[in-house]
């Protein structure tokens, strides 16, 4: 026999079980945490419990003062148990700059910190000649020292990823983090800044450092043929991905050799490399960089220019390897056919985005060609009809 249903007080939302609510909370945003924490002493109980505050997100889009007093509130309280953090920072604003970086800055000087993983996005339109020096000030000391007056020694940053932060990072950052944080195993840098002022020592130095590095997103300006070759060491975790970004600096650049990418490729078979070229990069340094050697996954060429020699090129390079594909360019009946040739000889392509009008009948080859990539919708083709030319269709995936 079924039991009887609760009557009264056992219907109230207070007599939920206290795994139920905190699995409600972690739904809510900060504000509305807060809001929900003063409907009882049990909801209030639940506010705090640590595992809320392991995955934290701190989002800083207007300029309400309560809402910065909620987030000291929240560092003071409970900073001790954030292990993972993301930042969402309305860049446009200077009282939500400013409200970052206190965050920042509370974060490095918590006294029993745990923070593993920090991820930083601007939102919103950078304002004329803003380029975060101040940001650059605060990283630095979330990645060096913890104060003499910090009662244990600070957890390593494991995953740090700053690409969604249009700031130009120095030397000195980089150093304080891989000279503080040996376990590190992921970096991402590949920002939106004009110009990169990260050398090529200073990411051979944090190679070097950083042993356990599995994850390294970086402009090919940064990079030297000692990285590679210090990459490929016996004594350190294979790495998994590499994403190398080139872009104006390339003009006097200088070429990473097909014998570093062989001695790498060699102890790392299962590598997988992301290479991008944006519309800055001198075209005639597309081909000199792209080598047979490299294990290219994914292929950014967003040049804006006629590139068709280049993915004929890397279909003729990467054809064993190349899954994804990213175009912005200009059409032409050459730049079709080469569309067509990396869809039948790629045999692992699965995601093509070609933003350029093709020709109705190429997008349909391509897509006959790669019936998996059409039935899960990972393209962009944006095709024209030949006999209606005024009629433009896009094909494109969810």
């Amino acid at each position: 026999m079924a039991d009887p249903e609760p009557e009264g007080d056992d219907l109230s939302w207070n007599s939920l079980p206290d795994h139920i609510v905190v699995q409600i909370f972690s739904y809510l945003s900060l504000q509305d945490k807060f809001r929900a924490s003063f409907v009882c002493k049990t909801w209030n109980d639940c506010f705090h419990f640590p595992v809320l505050w392991r995955d934290f997100v701190f989002i800083v889009e207007n300029n309400d003062e309560k809402e910065a007093i909620r987030h000291q509130k929240c560092l003071e309280m409970h900073g001790a148990h954030l292990k993972h953090v993301l930042m969402k920072v309305d860049q446009s604003e200077q009282i939500c700059r400013t409200i970052a970086r206190d965050i920042l800055n509370g974060i490095a000087n918590l006294t029993n910190r745990k923070l593993s993983s920090i991820k930083i996005d601007f939102t919103g339109e950078n304002p004329l000649f803003y380029a975060g020096a101040e940001f650059v000030q605060s990283l630095k000391l979330l990645f060096g020292r913890n104060p003499e007056a910090l009662e244990t020694p600070m957890h390593s940053l494991v995953n740090v990823d700053l690409s969604g932060m249009p700031v130009a990072f120095d030397d000195e950052m980089l150093n304080l983090l891989s000279q503080n944080h040996p376990l590190l195993e992921s970096l991402n840098l590949l920002n939106k800044v004009l110009v990169c002022k990260v050398s090529a020592n200073c990411i051979f130095q944090l190679v070097k450092k950083c042993r356990k590095l599995k994850k390294l997103f970086v402009f090919h300006s940064s990079m030297s043929d000692n990285t590679l070759v210090a990459l490929a060491e016996d004594d350190r975790a294979p790495l998994e991905e590499l994403g190398i970004s080139c872009r104006r600096e390339e003009k006097y650049g200088t070429d990473l050799s097909s014998e570093a990418w062989q001695q790498l490729v060699t102890k790392l078979p299962d590598l997988k490399v992301m290479l991008s070229f944006d519309h800055t990069c001198p075209l005639h340094r597309v081909s000199q960089i792209m080598k047979p050697e490299i294990p290219v996954h994914v292929l950014n060429l967003q040049t804006f220019t006629m590139i068709y020699e280049e993915v004929t090129q890397a279909t003729s390079f990467y054809k064993n390897t190349l899954e994804v594909v990213v175009l912005q360019t200009r059409n032409s009946s050459e730049l079709e056919r080469a569309l067509v040739n990396l869809a039948r000889r790629c045999a692992q392509l699965h995601t093509l985005c070609v933003y350029c009008v093709l020709k109705k009948d190429v997008v349909d080859e391509i897509l006959a060609l790669r019936p998996k990539m059409k039935e899960d919708k990972t393209y962009i083709l944006k095709w024209q009809a030949q006999a209606e030319p005024w009629v433009v269709g896009v094909e494109e995936g969810d």
